[in-house]
């Protein structure tokens, strides 16, 4: 498995002694804010809902932590069972995943990829139903999400998930390809 390389020892590190402890602090000072007896029910209301998006924001970051950390990760169905069920909890899943012979690099690469287009169709597909595939073609490896949203995924200038995607797929000399019939079916082949 790939070993947890100095920059990636390194990122973490910054992680968690910058973003991670930064986060921190942010929602001690809203529970500072939150204490003042003299808030209307509206503003509290919106601090706890503040307060709730760091705890959200902290968690993400630790998961990010854990992962550059982490040397054993394996990209597999019960990694894809996992991240699908932590990252979108209300949605309905199929997996159709198949035993596959990667290099640990791209176990790493293929896992963020897939934590990235959870998280995108979490926040804007309003899909109620995934199918992730995961097979070998001619001797590469394919992964296809697809959801049953709303569909019209781009990539975007300014707006960094897909590119960030595609830069992965890119540095592993893969194919990245987003297709609109029904919802949205993204296609990764490495």
């Amino acid at each position: 498995m790939e070993d947890r390389t100095p920059e990636r020892l390194s990122i973490a590190r910054e992680l968690h002694d910058g973003i991670a402890q930064d986060l921190v602090a942010l929602g001690y000072s809203v529970d500072v804010i939150l204490a003042d007896s003299g808030l209307s029910q509206q503003v509290r209301a919106a601090l706890r809902s503040t307060r709730l998006n760091i705890d959200d924001l902290i968690s993400k970051v630790r998961v990010e932590i854990l992962k550059l950390r982490d040397s054993d990760t394996q990209f597999s169905q019960e990694l894809l069972k996992k991240l699908a069920h932590e990252i979108c909890p209300d949605i309905d899943f199929d997996f159709e995943i198949q035993d596959l012979d990667i290099s640990p690099s791209h176990h790493v690469e293929l896992s963020a990829i897939a934590t990235e287009i959870l998280r995108n169709i979490q926040a804007h597909s309003r899909a109620t139903h995934v199918v992730i595939k995961a097979y070998m073609l001619n001797n590469k490896t394919c992964l296809e999400i697809s959801d049953n949203g709303a569909g019209g995924v781009t990539v975007k200038d300014g707006h960094w998930g897909l590119i960030g995607i595609k830069e992965r797929v890119e540095y592993l000399s893969g194919s990245f390809a987003i297709d609109h019939l029904l919802g949205t079916k993204i296609s990764i082949l490495l």
